[in-house]
């Protein structure tokens, strides 16, 4: 601490002629961070008059140390030792309105800088000392006039070598030849060399004894005028000690004078804005809330005008507010607000019960919806007083909210309840007349789409109408801005409108939606209706609804109107009940079966699909929501794919399953590659797969083995074979010599074989569909397995009976021509 003492009084105070008396370390407010050390430093001037100041004392960036402060010692006005009783390093200092938390080393350290600062404050203070409070230090103070310099042990102590003093003390170790380690014979060197100067002194006043004497008499005179002198000095200290304390006590005086001054001024400025703003408020305004008359504009306009002094008055927070005079008028101010907006509630409740009686009186279309323009042009002078309420009575304001949402949702309800049964009535009608243009819009399929841009449009212009009104009405929107204007000036941001994680617009909508959507919650249910309806007549409808409907959702992303919420929850609707038919159609062709025992041929469901697939394809193009499509043609064809397959296995099917399944995959295949729907490209193939295997399971089953005994002797030949004899070795075993070959062979002439396959081709021909071509494919199909088993009987001949001349009674050339007669027979 030394040495850091010493480089404060070099670096910092000694350019300055001041002297460090005592330094404590500065330690950091609670809850604040300190980058750097901060020093509180006592000193004292060089010369006289002699003056005390403390200072605080940082590094700046280079790490130099700097005057950071300075205080005056009456700046301190209290010195608090925190706890004489504990041996703490730590205490606090006042110093003006700030307050200091200081700390030394020890409590030794504490103790002495307390003392020194209570010495110089008794020594230099004579007013205004500071207050030293839980310290028990016995200091000895020295009264202020036997004070003539500063305290020489404070001096001494804290006093450095000059810089020349070191020169000279490093001159005289070279001239000794020596170095600051030999202190003890430097001292001895030093001791002889003053023994020396001592005699030279002695011997040289010896030689010079008048001039001595002469020396000595002026040496006298020139103390007596040096006590002459001193004199005189202090008699002038003892004048400049009174005149500093009188300097003192006017600073100090004309300090509290500039204080009072100021505070006068405050006061009656505070005084003036006081007065003035109780006179916002007159007897005219209170008289005009007293006796409004909210039947009329003008006494309505006055109202406003009372009701806004009355909000400016009542929002003023000033100091003199706990004066009795203005809490005796707030109190008179709050019973007329209180008795104004009983009477402003009552009246405008009257009015929305009686709003039906306030629109227009016309024949209006049935198809359209009555116009509220004249209801609001009667609400409007009302605006400001809504504004008014809502800031002064929110529980009032929130009551009027409630009761308008409420008897408008009534009027608003009888209103489409009118406008649907119009609307339902011409959709009843329409269905009785359905007309059908392939590959395009029918006109009576128009209307539909007249019928339901009807709806959204006059439902549209009613919401945002409606809208408009309650937003003007209700303040809605400015109530927002208001409250971005506050946390934009609480947070010094003004350029932002964005208050945390939900932005201005999305927070407008949603108090948009909480007051519109109740008034239009009858809206939906009346077109659930609607759309009712339209799905009893024919799914079609409803489709190509749903496809108008989202054509037009592009021109409704307008997310500050409730329309946008609106016609979304529309098309939601659509696609539900669109949704659950086609639940319905799937499920129809999934539970289809026969009413009685007959054959089954092509599935009706299959055509109701390519009808309904087509016209949806029509309807769809170049839409937006071709994924719906895509959707309930997946779920329609998986349905189809369990209702051919049930009613292959239905007891009341007279034909085979094989033959239903072909017959039925095979149309279904037809129809998905004709209608080219690229969704459906999988389920294309699976069906072709499962008329192919069909194909084939009907033909292994019902034309078996037509030459059986020959299929059952080579059958056995085979197994002879894998049993170990060799091919050529088969002719030579008794139960396959070529005798019985002969035998077996000889009982299938080619009368025999052709008359078996026209037999055959018959009961194919029963059991598909009549003039169906997959004949043929059956048929030809047949004859290539036929003509397989023969080649394969004239292999094993060729193995095991080479050289025998022995052949079938029919030749591959005639089985292909039994064939091509019996198909061109038929």
């Amino acid at each position: 601490m030394s040495a850091f003492r010493s480089t404060l009084q070099k670096v910092v105070f000694q350019p300055d002629e001041e002297r460090l008396i005592d330094v404590v370390q500065i330690l950091p407010q609670p809850g604040k961070k300190q980058k750097k050390e901060l020093f509180m430093c006592v000193a004292m001037t060089m010369e006289q008059p002699f003056s005390v100041r403390l200072y605080v004392v940082k590094a700046d960036r280079s790490e130099q140390l700097r005057k950071r402060e300075k205080y005056a010692l009456r700046d301190v006005r209290v010195v608090d030792g925190i706890n004489p009783r504990k041996a703490l390093p730590e205490f606090k200092m006042t110093v003006l309105e700030q307050v200091f938390t200081l700390a030394t080393s020890t409590y030794d350290e504490k103790e002495k800088f307390i003392r020194q600062l209570y010495k110089f404050a008794h020594q230099y203070l004579p007013v205004h000392k500071p207050e030293f409070i839980n310290i028990q230090l016995p200091v000895e103070v020295v009264p202020a006039s036997q004070v003539s310099g500063p305290s020489e042990a404070v001096i001494t102590e804290n006093l450095p070598i000059t810089t020349k003093e070191e020169t000279d003390f490093r001159n005289l170790l070279k001239k000794s030849d020596l170095t600051v380690g030999d202190a003890k014979r430097f001292a001895g060197v030093l001791n002889d060399r003053l023994i020396e100067l001592d005699g030279a002194n002695i011997a040289s006043i010896m030689g010079n004894e008048q001039a001595v004497t002469d020396l000595i008499n002026l040496m006298d005179d020139a103390i007596g005028e040096v006590t002459r002198l001193e004199e005189q000095l202090n008699d002038l200290d003892n004048i400049l000690l009174y005149v500093r304390d009188s300097v003192e006590l006017i600073e100090e005086k004309d300090s509290l004078g500039q204080v009072e001054r100021k505070n006068t001024e405050r006061l009656r400025q505070e005084l003036e804005e006081f007065i003035f703003h109780l006179d916002t408020i007159s007897k005219e305004h209170i008289g005009v809330l007293r006796s409004a008359r909210l039947s009329d504009p003008t006494s309505i306009n006055q109202c406003c005008l009372a009701a806004r002094a009355m909000n400016q008055f009542l929002r003023k927070k000033t100091s003199l507010n706990n004066m009795a005079a203005y809490q005796e008028r707030v109190e008179e101010l709050h019973r007329v607000r209180d008795e104004f907006v009983d009477k402003f509630f009552s009246h405008i409740t009257a009015l929305f019960d009686n709003m039906s009686s306030m629109m227009e009186e016309q024949e209006w279309d049935s198809l359209m919806l009555q116009i509220q323009t004249q209801r609001h042009r009667c609400f409007l002078p009302y605006c400001e007083l809504i504004a008014w309420l809502k800031s002064t009575r929110l529980n009032a304001y929130n009551d009027v909210l409630r009761r308008y949402i409420k008897r408008a949702a009534d009027l608003y309800g009888v209103e489409f309840k009118r406008f649907f049964a119009a609307i339902n009535q011409r959709t009843r009608a329409l269905g009785t007349r359905r007309d059908s243009t392939p590959g395009a819009i029918s006109p009576t399929d128009q209307e539909y789409i007249n019928l339901l841009e009807t709806i959204m449009g006059e439902t549209r212009n009613a919401v945002e109408a409606e809208q408009k009104f309650c937003v003007r009405f209700f303040q809605i929107s400015g109530d927002l801005m208001n409250s971005v204007e506050t946390r934009s000036n609480e947070s010094g941001e003004s350029g932002s409108i964005t208050g945390g994680p939900k932005t201005i617009e999305k927070q407008f909508n949603d108090q948009v939606k909480m007051v519109i959507q109740p008034i239009f919650s009858s809206f939906l249910s009346h077109l659930c209706d609607f759309i009712e309806s339209c799905g009893s007549q024919n799914i079609s409808i409803l489709i190509m609804l749903y496809v108008s409907l989202s054509k037009k959702m592009q021109s409704h992303q307008d997310t500050a109107s409730y329309f946008s919420g609106i016609y979304g929850s529309s098309m939601i609707l659509f696609k539900q009940r669109i949704d659950q038919l086609m639940q319905n159609v799937s499920q129809q062709y999934e539970s289809y079966h026969p009413t009685k025992k007959v054959r089954i041929g092509i599935l009706p469901t299959i055509g109701q699909f390519e009808a309904l697939a087509k016209h949806s394809e029509m309807l769809f193009e170049q839409s937006g929501r071709r994924t719906d499509l895509e959707k309930w043609h997946e779920k329609l064809v998986d349905a189809l794919f369990k209702g051919i397959n049930s009613v292959a296995e239905s007891p009341y099917s007279k034909s085979p399953p094989a033959v239903v399944r072909l017959e039925n995959f095979h149309e279904l295949h037809s129809t998905i590659a004709g209608l080219r729907i690229k969704c459906l490209d999988n389920k294309r193939k699976e069906a072709k797969k499962i008329y192919q295997n069909n194909v084939d399971a009907y033909v292994r089953e019902y034309m078996g083995r037509p030459l059986e005994r020959i299929h059952v002797f080579f059958e056995q030949i085979e197994r002879a074979i894998e049993g170990g004899i060799r091919p050529e070795e088969i002719g030579f075993q008794q139960h396959f010599s070529r005798a019985e070959l002969k035998k077996v062979v000889s009982a299938y002439p080619g009368k025999e074989v052709k008359k078996g396959l026209e037999n055959l081709y018959k009961k194919v021909e029963k059991h598909l569909t009549p003039g169906s071509l997959l004949l043929q494919v059956v048929w030809r199909q047949m004859q290539d397995d036929f003509l397989k088993q023969l080649k394969v009987y004239q292999t094993v001949i060729g193995k095991c009976y080479p050289s025998s001349r022995i052949d079938l009674e029919v030749s591959i050339t005639d089985v292909l021509q039994y064939f091509s007669e019996i198909a061109q027979q038929h």
